[in-house]
């Protein structure tokens, strides 16, 4: 009886296996991975289908000092930054995911228009009930927040919270 069966059970859990892996690499960054807080200027939109996010831009990803690799737009890049306080700083622009020195991390990105953006790390989500909280948070301080992150060994990056002034809105 399994015999009629096993192509489509075999179907089946390759399927639940692919779905399985999409999340792996950030699940491994947000249980494993070295947490980072990096500088953000957000702005606060609103998506019909997704919810409420803060829309987060990072002063990494278009230092003044430096310009990405001459490279084509959505080439994997990445970002070293290294621990400073109370955000980590830019150290410089590789394609080597290995580039990363003693207190260092590097941050997996994508090629865009003479700026890298961070993968996975464009959008926190927010509760509807705490949205004008966040907003009147962001308009105190200027719009400027630190976001921290969790990164793992390969540069996937993992959001957990957004820190404005004195109040966290996310993971705690």
């Amino acid at each position: 009886m399994w015999r009629k069966y096993r192509p489509l059970l075999l179907a089946l859990g390759a399927q639940l296996l692919i779905l399985a892996l999409v999340p792996a690499r950030s699940i491994i960054a947000r249980t494993s991975g070295t947490e980072v807080t990096l500088r953000t200027m957000p702005v606060d939109p609103y998506d019909l289908l997704s919810g409420y996010y803060v829309t987060l831009a990072y002063e990494v990803e278009r230092p003044e000092d430096a310009r990405p690799p001459d490279v084509p737009a959505g080439t994997t890049v990445y970002v070293v930054v290294e621990r400073d306080t109370p955000a980590w700083r830019f150290v410089r622009f590789t394609l080597d995911a290995d580039a990363a020195g003693p207190d260092q991390v590097v941050l997996r990105g994508r090629a865009r228009f003479g700026s890298v953006a961070l993968d996975n790390a464009r959008r926190l989500y927010i509760p509807e009930a705490q949205r004008h909280e966040v907003e009147d948070a962001l308009d105190d301080v200027d719009r400027r927040a630190l976001v921290d992150l969790r990164v793992g060994a390969d540069g996937t990056i993992a959001l957990l919270r957004l820190r404005v002034g004195s109040q966290t809105f996310g993971e705690d």
